[in-house]
């Protein structure tokens, strides 16, 4: 599919943002929105430091000024509550989201936030990251996603995995798809999201036939303490979608033992399942979602992720000449053949194989380096990006 439009800023005009006094509620607030009108990708505020925003994969000072500590506290109390600076005091970081009315009332613009302390010249300080989301999730065909991956995206049963490292826009490419699908007049679905926190939203897509649900982990939904369960939230999360018969379950990201082995529970159970990890390539994604599991376990999970993957997509962002970014794509189909193909081999040659049967064209998929050099033929990136590239996955 080719892309209707950039969703990425090319480039920062040269201004600030400009507010007189201290840095309280109403300038935040006013800050985000300034960042949002400028299309920065992220935005970092830390004690006694400029404001940074990431504005066409450049990094800007965006205030004339510094914000100090307790300004930062101010922030913090605000976005997560009166709690915040001592959940940072005594080591813990949050993850909360943010919402601002829109001056002319004609919606709420949403974020995505991280605190985390850290050293600061003098003593400890606080760092808050700051992700635009978008009022609705961006078009499938302004991504430019490639048809296999569109026509594979709803498979009948089974697991999809969309991977990538922090910021290459696994939300972005996976709710992308979900709105592709509910827009669709006879799709049917009920979509149960659990996520944390919450980032892309569907209150302004039209569902024909179809709902979504969406539940922010820690806040809406968690594992109940002291009855002698030892799940993770994620996990406790398939076990909840479980019962409320659901045609589609989102889990936010499958890092650990107990939500690897309930997704492939639900994913084999006739439930289509999607979720995250935070790996580089189909070989790598492999790899890492049997490595939780001991010895004596690894090959029944191995032969039971095998069976119920449909197919992984790994996502990274490129420069892209000109200004902005652009997505790079390394995809896998697991059709039956495939699948069959990787039982008959030892699980510990699996990265290999996978690398392979890209590189021979004998799947339908793609390596990164393939399509970093498509990206390139048509003039996106320039020549050093593609070498990184080629250099990464290990590929002439």
């Amino acid at each position: 599919m080719s892309g209707g439009g950039n969703p990425f800023a090319t480039g920062h005009d040269g201004s600030v943002f400009t507010y007189t006094g201290r840095m309280g509620e109403a300038e935040f607030d006013d800050l985000l929105m300034w960042c949002g009108e400028h299309r920065a990708a992220d935005i970092t505020i830390q004690s006694n430091a400029p404001v940074l925003a990431d504005i066409g994969g450049r990094w800007i000072r965006v205030t004339p000024k510094t914000i100090s500590h307790p300004e930062i506290e101010t922030i913090v109390r605000y976005v997560y509550g009166e709690n915040g600076p001592g959940e940072i005091k005594s080591g813990h970081d949050l993850d909360p989201s943010h919402e601002i009315r829109k001056p002319d009332g004609s919606g709420r613009v949403r974020f995505r936030v991280n605190i985390t302390g850290g050293r600061m010249p003098g003593g400890d300080g606080i760092q808050i990251t700051v992700r635009t989301l978008p009022e609705i999730p961006i078009p499938i065909e302004t991504l430019g996603i490639e048809p296999e991956i569109v026509e594979n995206f709803r498979p009948g049963q089974g697991m999809v995995l969309v991977t990538g490292t922090t910021g290459s826009g696994k939300s972005t490419l996976l709710s992308s798809g979900i709105r592709w699908r509910v827009e669709q007049e006879d799709a049917n679905e009920k979509i149960l999201e659990y996520s944390k926190p919450v980032e892309y939203v569907y209150d302004k897509v039209v569902m024909p036939s179809s709902s979504v649900w969406q539940v922010d982990v820690g806040k809406h939904l968690r594992p109940k303490h002291g009855d002698g369960s030892e799940e993770s939230e994620f996990a406790y999360c398939v076990r909840n979608a479980l019962r409320r018969k659901p045609t589609i379950i989102i889990i936010g990201e499958a890092r650990d033992k107990a939500t690897i082995e309930a997704s492939v529970e639900a994913a084999l159970t006739g439930h289509v399942l999607y979720t995250t990890m935070h790996t580089m390539g189909v070989g790598e994604t492999l790899r890492r979602a049997v490595m939780p599991f001991p010895g004596d376990e690894r090959l029944g999970i191995a032969v039971d992720i095998m069976e119920s993957l449909r197919m992984i997509v790994t996502q990274t962002l490129l420069n892209r000449q000109g200004g902005g970014k652009v997505g790079c794509r390394e995809y896998m189909v697991f059709d039956e053949a495939t699948r069959s193909a990787f039982l008959d081999k030892d699980i510990d040659q699996w990265p290999q194989f996978a690398r392979g049967l890209m590189r021979e064209r004998k799947v339908v998929g793609r390596s990164m380096a393939d399509s970093a050099r498509d990206l390139h033929r048509r003039g996106l990136i320039d020549e050093r990006t593609l070498g990184y590239v080629a250099s990464r996955t290990r590929e002439e």
